[in-house]
């Protein structure tokens, strides 16, 4: 499998006008690489796209993520965390 980067593969993913606007509410920058880089915040991140950690992103009515999409969060995590 080729490496997973954030600005290619991830960062297309959460949607500039819902996802990235509304988390930054929160103190979450889901379109910052530093933040999304440091292993705790993308734990969390994770957590809550794959419904281990509540509350589950994105809220209804949107769709929750694919399997498929999470699997590439998770290989991105598990690659070290490229840019």
């Amino acid at each position: 499998m080729s490496t997973v980067s954030f600005s290619s593969d991830i960062l297309p993913l959460f949607s500039k006008t819902t996802d990235i606007p509304h988390m930054a509410k929160f103190g979450v920058m889901l379109a910052d690489y530093s933040y999304m880089s440091v292993p705790a915040n993308a734990q969390s991140v994770l957590g809550r796209l794959d419904g281990s950690v509540p509350p589950i992103m994105p809220p209804k009515p949107a769709q929750p993520w694919s399997q498929a999409n999470i699997a590439l969060f998770r290989s991105w995590i598990a690659g070290g965390y490229q840019p």
